[in-house]
């Protein structure tokens, strides 16, 4: 978290715990799937569509080898583009949820803690 947000949380303690839930879980570890699927996703569309364009030519489709290439080539330059502008609207929304958050503290007070002794009725089993 930047120095900025540090400041900002440090002046509205009664908003603390809604910012605390923006703030990611540093015992998260995203899996491989997750952390490469937007390449594999890219690269193999690339492949494939050198593919397509050799079937609907009625060649073979490993002609043009280096077809393939720069089009698997093309579509790792998109994922890192899709990646970045994924991170980016990521971190934009959070900050404007920040900014709500702080601007606006009357909407977010404090929920408070609520044992399921206390929401539940008394169980009477009818035989």
């Amino acid at each position: 978290m930047s120095k900025h947000h540090t400041h900002e949380i440090s002046e509205h303690p009664e908003v603390q715990w809604a910012l605390e839930l923006l703030k990611p879980d540093p015992n998260y570890k995203a899996s491989i799937l997750q952390d490469y699927a937007v390449e594999i996703i890219c690269v193999g569309s690339g492949f494939g569509t050198a593919c397509l364009k050799n079937f609907l030519g009625r060649k073979p489709y490993y002609a043009g080898i280096h077809l393939h290439i720069v089009s698997m080539a093309i579509g790792y330059v998109a994922s890192q583009a899709i990646k970045k502008y994924i991170d980016t609207y990521k971190a934009e929304r959070d900050s404007k949820l920040r900014d709500y958050i702080i601007r606006h503290p009357e909407l977010f007070p404090e929920p408070v803690r609520v044992k399921y002794s206390e929401i539940l009725d008394e169980w009477h089993p009818i035989r």
